[in-house]
C-alpha cells in the first residue's frame, strides 16, 4: 500500500511562490490547505501578513523566505529578512544558499552566510535551499556538508525557479553526503506520485510543491484507492 492523501499532505509545504502569484492565488492556497490539511504553506513575502490572517486558528505552518530566489543577497539582508518573517508570524524559514559563493567554491563564506541566518532564527526551524540543478555533484556534496555543519535543520533541493527539475539522482547524492545528520526537503518540478514515493524511500521527509502539481498527485492517490 502506498502513501495516503493524509500522509502526503502532512509532508507537503503547499506553495504559491512564483513571481506572478496573486492575492487570489494566496486565498485559494489557504482554502485548499485547510481542506486537505497540508502541513505548511509558503507564499511570497509581500503576502505573508495576508496568509497569516487567512490561516487564523488552523493548524497550518506558515513558512517565510530569506534570500529567495537567487541566494546572492548580502548576509545582513538575509538576516533582516529572516527576522522580519519571524516577526510577521512565520514559524519556519527557507533560505537560499549563496549560489555565487558555491559556484566560486568559496565554501567557508557560504557556510558563514548560513550560520548567520541560523543564529537569527534562534531555534526556529531552518531549511537551506541548495538549488541542486545549478550544482555539480561535488558542489552538492560540499553544500550538504556545510549546511549540516552550520546548524540548519533541512537541506532543500530547490526554489522551483530553476529551469530544470529536482531528480531522484539529486536525492541519492544528498543522502550519501549527509546520511541522517539533517533532513531532506525536495522541491522544484516534483509532479508525480511515483516521484514522491521514490523520494520518500530514499529519505525525503518534506516536499515543496505548488498547487497544480499537489492536487494532481492527490488525484493520483485517490484514483489508486
Amino acid at each position: 500500500m502506498g502513501i495516503s492523501v493524509k500522509e502526503f499532505a502532512n509532508m507537503v509545504d503547499f506553495t504559491a511562490v512564483s513571481a506572478t502569484a496573486t492575492e487570489d492565488n494566496v486565498r485559494e492556497l489557504v482554502e485548499l490547505a485547510k481542506k486537505y490539511e497540508f502541513i505548511a504553506i509558503g507564499v511570497v513575502p509581500c503576502f505573508v501578513k495576508l496568509a497569516k490572517e487567512l490561516i487564523g486558528d488552523a493548524q497550518i505552518i506558515l513558512g517565510g523566505s530569506a534570500g529567495f530566489p537567487s541566494g546572492d543577497d548580502k548576509t545582513f539582508i538575509k538576516v533582516m529578512m529572516a527576522r522580519d518573517m519571524l516577526a510577521s508570524g512565520c514559524t519556519e524559514i527557507d533560505m537560499v544558499v549563496n549560489i555565487a559563493y558555491m559556484k566560486s567554491h568559496l565554501f567557508d563564506k557560504a557556510e558563514e552566510d548560513i550560520k548567520s541566518v541560523v543564529d537569527a532564527c534562534d531555534g526556529t526551524l531552518l531549511k537551506v535551499i541548495l538549488e541542486v540543478t545549478y550544482m555539480t555533484d561535488y558542489e552538492i556534496g560540499k553544500g550538504c556538508e556545510i549546511i549540516a555543519k552550520a546548524g540548519a535543520d533541512y537541506v532543500k533541493t530547490g526554489t522551483g525557479w530553476a529551469p530544470n527539475p529536482t531528480t531522484v539522482d539529486h536525492i541519492k547524492l544528498m543522502k550519501a553526503a549527509i546520511g541522517d545528520s539533517i533532513k531532506i526537503k525536495a522541491a522544484g518540478g516534483i509532479r508525480t506520485l511515483e516521484t514522491v514515493e521514490t523520494m520518500i524511500d530514499l529519505g525525503v521527509s518534506r516536499f515543496g510543491i505548488g498547487k497544480d502539481s499537489a492536487l494532481k498527485i492527490i488525484g493520483e492517490i485517490e484514483a489508486r484507492g
